[in-house]
């Protein structure tokens, strides 16, 4: 019984987290928001650490073209912060042109500084179309830990 238990705390350790999110005004149908490096609904991130989020979505016309961007929301405040891959289409697995309807994922990694402050804050993904569209933009909280 012991064997088992040990068994399913690790394949479960293995499985993608939902976390908990917010739409901000997404023109696409965003049907699931997650990490496979986070152990809870809201992240804890770990100073020097590389996290993937990942945003399935289906958009509502279809994309050619898509710009990525993330911005920590502190205070209100949106503070931008750069990404590894700003294509969306390439983050979306260099699937543009998207018909409208078609699901597919965005997928972006970035590292965690050592030197960000530990707190409580939104980070905000947003996918912003060739016409300004805001195809997606999804407020996940996160806590930045030591």
């Amino acid at each position: 019984m012991q064997y088992l238990i040990i068994a399913s705390v690790l394949v479960a350790a293995g499985l993608a987290v939902d976390l908990t999110h917010k739409d901000c005004g997404s023109t696409a149908k965003v049907t699931h928001v997650f990490s496979d490096d986070c152990s809870s609904a809201v992240c804890k991130l770990k100073k020097g650490k590389s996290y993937q989020i990942s945003i399935s979505y289906k958009p509502a016309n279809d994309v050619t073209a898509m710009k990525a961007s993330l911005a920590g929301v502190i205070a209100g405040i949106p503070i931008p912060f750069p990404l590894p891959q700003s294509d969306g289409c390439v983050a979306s697995g260099n699937s543009c042109p998207i018909a409208a309807g078609t699901e597919v994922t965005f997928s972006e990694a970035l590292k965690v500084e050592p030197s960000y402050p530990a707190l409580k804050l939104v980070s905000r993904w947003k996918l912003t179309g060739s016409d300004k569209t805001q195809i997606i933009c999804v407020d996940i909280p996160v806590v930045i830990v030591g």
